[in-house]
Order: structure tokens, then sequence, then C-alpha cells
């Protein structure tokens, strides 16, 4: 009798360690699952209308972004803000398509039609890794507009919006850090998900619940290009030198194309 007791309890303990394994695993997993949720960025519409794709059409394909540009606030509404690595001396057959999401440009396809780079950029200054774009139109009027800010003071948080070339926009939120290169200071933002197609996307502050747009602190680029890996980007720094070349640019109902 107690040989048989023995072999019941025996089996109904090593099931209950079965189940508590089998808990405990769960557990973990959850936990886990819970954890890579909070790091992996966001898949999902861009948040401001003004945040956009560059990209170049091909007869018969479907287009994918190669960079992300901004509209940013200019008295002609033409005006757009990259980093400088995303172009070449000549421009080429370059659109832009704010909104743009499942291969579908919500705000309409804009001719870029001039590009204008940061004072020092083809001299090889990595600080310097910012190129405006104009269009051909207002299309301020259809996407609204991000304002021109500084890099410094060092921001609390910023939302990061850029495109990855088939999944769409990636959407991040983050306190961003800085590091010294070349003696100024760059930002830096660690969030996973941007991809060679995220270059130029901006750096939000102070956003409007309302319309989703803000202020560009920074864009992907400066050093490594925007960073070597896709959880690291970088920008370099906005201070007076752009904000020059803004000024020029953003009075022009319709600056010259270069």
């Amino acid at each position: 009798m107690k040989m048989i007791l023995g072999c019941i309890m025996r089996i109904i303990w090593e099931r209950r360690r079965a189940i508590i394994a089998m808990l405990a695993a769960v557990a973990l997993f959850i936990l886990y699952m819970n954890t890579v949720s909070l790091a992996e960025p966001k898949i999902a519409p861009p948040g401001g209308r003004a945040v956009g794709a560059l990209i170049i059409p091909q007869r018969g394909r479907a287009p994918h972004p190669f960079c992300t540009a901004t509209v940013i606030t200019s008295r002609g509404g033409n005006l757009l803000l990259t980093a400088a690595h995303c172009l070449g001396r000549k421009l080429g057959n370059v659109m832009f398509a704010p909104g743009f999401y499942r291969g579908v440009a919500k705000f309409g396809e804009w001719k870029v039609t001039g590009q204008f780079f940061a004072a020092g950029w083809y001299g090889g200054n990595v600080n310097r890794d910012f190129a405006f774009l104009t269009v051909r139109g207002d299309v301020q009027a259809r996407s609204g507009a991000e304002q021109l800010g500084y890099s410094a003071p060092l921001p609390r948080s910023v939302r990061v919006e850029g495109y990855s070339p088939i999944s769409g926009p990636v959407v991040c939120n983050r306190r961003p850090g800085d590091i010294k290169v070349s003696g100024l200071l760059e930002l830096v933002f660690d969030c996973p998900g941007y991809s060679n197609a995220s270059s130029g996307a901006p750096f939000l502050t102070d956003i409007n619940p309302k319309t989703g747009q803000g202020t560009v602190v920074g864009v992907i680029g400066g050093y490594q290009q925007g960073g070597d890996i896709s959880s690291i980007s970088y920008s370099s720094p906005i201070g007076t030198v752009l904000h020059r070349l803004y000024q020029r640019l953003a009075g022009s109902t319709s600056p010259p194309a270069s």
C-alpha cells in the first residue's frame, strides 16, 4: 500500500514540477516580449504630415524611399531639410512624397528643383551634413511644416521619424545623448530600425498633439553618415551656420535651382 501511495505521490510531484516549469517559461516569455516591444520602434504612418520620403520614380515599379526629408516653414512653402550625404552634386530626378505610407503618396509627389548645402560640407566637414531642397509648388499648404530649431541645449526628448526602404515609416521617442565629433557636439539617438533610407529623418521636439508637427533640432546624418548600425543614429549640430542659410532660402518665394 505504501509503495502504491509513494508512486502516486511521486507522479503528482513530477507533474507539479512540470506545470511549475511550464508556467515559469510562459512568464519569462511574456517578460521577454514586453521588453522587446518597449525596445523596438513603431512602424506606423508618420505622426506629422510634413515628414516624407525622397523617391526616384521608376516606370512600372512602385517607388521605394532612398532618404527622408521634412518640410520646413518658408515664405514660398517649398523648402525641405534633409541630410547632405543623401544627394550628389547633380540633383537628378528626385521627388518628395510627404506622408508616404505603403507606397501611397497621400499628399502628392513634388518635384525637387534645387539643392543647397551647408557651408563646409564639400570641404569634408562631418558637422555640416545638411541640405535644403526646394520643390515645385507650395507643398507646405498641403502638408504643413516644421519649425527649424537648434541642437543645443540638449532636448529632454525627441521623436525621430525615418523611412526604411520597404517597411515604411519608423517612429521612435527617446531621450537623446551627444558625442563630440571634430570639436562639436552631435546628437546621438539610441533606437533600432533606422536603415539607410532614414538618412535625413528629423529629430522633433515640442510636438503639437493635434498636428503632430514641432521643431527640428537635428536630422539623421553627421558621424558615420548617421551611424554604421540601425540602432544608433547621429545628427550634425544645427547652429548658426545652418540658420544663416535657412534665412536666405526661407524668405525667397522661389530660390534659384542649383
